[in-house]
């Protein structure tokens, strides 16, 4: 049984649009943003239940 996700990723083409559906329509807050260079993406953190 799964306790635990630390992460999942989910490639996008606008993270722009991708977050307005994640807070909007799924009730998630975005809690933040940022450049990861060396990947060359931009990425957004979602909260959902006790993560962070």
């Amino acid at each position: 049984m799964i306790k635990k996700i630390d992460h999942i990723g989910i490639a996008v083409k606008s993270i722009e649009k991708a977050s307005e559906l994640f807070s909007n329509i799924l009730g998630l807050k975005v809690a933040g943003e940022e450049i990861v260079e060396e990947q060359k993406v931009k990425v957004a953190f979602l909260l959902l239940g006790d993560s962070e």
